[in-house]
């Protein structure tokens, strides 16, 4: 896939902030992944593939989990100054280790 975003961002910065928040949420995320591309409406977009805890995966406050995930992914990687819109996809270790997706390892 050409990703037509990769002249218009910094994709070192973005990967220092998701590495950053990955550090900050290290309790209940496993791991980070994202890539570049355009959405439906053909705009710019990054999207994140968000690897959680089995145990947080079935707590009552995985909403706000991932909310705060979202928020300081977009914060960090300054998607929106950055001409961005950021998607996120949550998964759980169990789900990852049926499913085998080679683009969330």
């Amino acid at each position: 896939m050409t990703v037509a975003v990769s002249g218009l961002v910094n994709q070192g910065e973005i990967a220092s902030a998701v590495r950053k928040v990955e550090r900050n949420f290290s309790l209940q995320v496993v791991r980070i992944r994202h890539s570049y591309g355009d959405d439906g409406t053909g705009a710019p977009a990054v999207y994140f593939r968000i690897l959680v805890s089995d145990e947080v995966a079935h707590q009552p406050q995985l909403r706000e989990v991932s909310r705060r995930l979202a928020i300081d992914l977009m914060n960090e990687a300054r998607t929106d100054e950055n001409g961005l819109r950021a998607y996120f996809d949550f998964r759980s270790v169990s789900e990852q280790q049926e499913l085998q997706d080679p683009a969330w390892n």
